[in-house]
């Protein structure tokens, strides 16, 4: 090999090993396409405070909420893919915006740093209702059909979606109320503007001195909510769908390809934050925010099987 060609490829290796170390040279944006307070926005938030420890740069959370989702998935994917901008988001969510903007979305669009926190669904209902069991609920609402309200975050929210499929299969008629975003919705809950709502367990804890958990959307008890029984335990008339929200972090599946030193960069920092920074785990556990490390593989393994099960749902 000629001298020049030699000096050429050590330039071009020391670059790229620069570059690396280099990486991030400003600010980190995270994009959440919801409104703050909810618990995707609440995802985010609980990295952003200790992820500079890790990348040794700010981060900021810029919350582009509206249509489900959908507008702050558009604002994300018009943002350059070279690393400096992260999408929390959660499926079946994102199932559902690429389902109906095909044109726009998919998951092959993303490449997954992690998915943070699964939230089991839970159907609540007000103690002043009187409901015990998803029986006492089942039971006056078929006797009064449309008196009862459910409040909803949002048609792609999980528990609009898992607590629409079992009131269809039910034959219940109720009410939906719509709001925007999580916050909102157990806002409304707690000043009793709505007899029910559903959403994440952990989420839908903070409602837990006002409200009765009816139903579990989940196969298994949960040692958050021990209360909650598992829906299809609590009621023999249907066998309904189970699932949760499956929160996550992930940039353009182009910095992978493009820019691979940054994605794996980023892994890292969301790794050693998420495992390694005690002050984030006492965060989480204090909050009630989920801190589980699954990595990109395995992330993107699980993401595939949701969105493989809720496709059926939504179309």
């Amino acid at each position: 090999m000629k001298l020049t060609s030699l000096i050429t490829a050590a330039a071009i290796a020391v670059a790229g090993s620069a570059s690396a170390q280099s990486f991030p040279e400003r600010e980190i944006e995270i994009l959440v396409n919801y409104g703050a307070g909810g618990s995707v926005d609440r995802t985010a938030r609980s990295v952003q405070r200790f992820l500079p420890n890790a990348l040794g740069q700010t981060v900021v959370v810029e919350n582009v909420g509206g249509a489900g989702g959908r507008l702050g998935i558009e604002a994300f994917m018009e943002k350059p893919a070279d690393g400096y901008h992260v999408l929390t988001s959660f499926a079946p969510a994102t199932t559902y915006v690429a389902v109906t903007n095909p044109d726009l979305y998919s998951l092959d669009d993303l490449a997954i740093i992690n998915v943070q926190w699964i939230d089991p669904g839970v159907l609540v209902t007000q103690q002043s209702a009187g409901w015990q069991t998803l029986g006492d609920m089942i039971e006056a609402i078929r006797a009064e059909p449309s008196r009862y309200t459910f409040g909803s975050s949002g048609a792609t929210s999980v528990g609009h979606v898992l607590a629409m499929d079992l009131f269809e299969k039910l034959g219940l008629e109720v009410r939906v109320v719509p709001y925007e975003g999580g916050g909102k919705t157990r806002a409304a809950f707690l000043a009793g503007e709505v007899d029910m709502t559903a959403a994440g367990i952990q989420g839908a804890l903070r409602l837990e001195e006002a409200s009765v958990p009816v139903a579990l959307f989940w196969n298994e008890p949960s040692e958050v909510w021990p209360a909650a029984v598992p829906v299809n335990e609590a009621q023999d008339e249907v066998e309904a769908e189970i699932g949760g929200a499956y929160r996550f972090h992930a940039v353009h599946a182009d910095v992978r390809e493009n820019h691979p030193e940054r994605f794996e960069a980023l892994v890292e920092a969301f790794r050693q934050t998420t495992t390694e920074n005690q002050e984030f785990i006492a965060f989480a556990d204090e909050t009630n925010v989920g801190r589980d490390w699954r990595g990109p593989e395995a992330s993107t393994e699980l993401l595939e099987r949701v969105e493989a099960r809720f496709l059926q749902m939504f179309e």
